[in-house]
């Protein structure tokens, strides 16, 4: 019975911080390129403290559509994560989340040997 009152609390608790994660705060909806290639990226802000980042969000190739997680330290670094790996960084240049606004910035490897300029519209914003 010990037992099982335990693993009904590791359950509960690994479900209530994946929630707490999820939840995300000024969502800003972003379209536009990576040198020659069309995106689509999400960004937010996490809410409930289960996360190391400041931002959060994805993108996807719109020619793909497989969605590439994004994570954004204190070093402005925004982080693409893929199978857990870092693979690669956009730098971008400082922005108001303003609907129709250009956003500028470059995508890097994490080794820094390539680098593609970046061009993002704000399409939409969620609260």
């Amino acid at each position: 019975m010990k037992n099982l009152l335990i693993l009904v609390i590791i359950v509960l608790s690994v479900g209530f911080v994946k929630a707490q994660s999820s939840v995300r705060i000024d969502e800003t909806k972003l379209e536009g390129t990576i040198g020659n290639y069309k995106i689509s990226m999400t960004l937010a802000i996490p809410y409930g403290g289960a996360t190391s980042c400041f931002t959060i969000g994805e993108y996807y190739y719109t020619s793909i559509k497989n969605d590439i997680n994004l994570c954004e330290g204190d070093d402005r670094k925004l982080l693409e994560i893929v199978d857990g790996k870092n693979t690669g960084y956009f730098i971008l240049e400082a922005w108001d989340k303003k609907i129709g606004e250009t956003v500028r910035g470059i995508w890097y490897t994490m080794d820094g040997v390539k680098s593609y300029p970046v061009t993002l519209k704000v399409i939409g914003k969620r609260e």
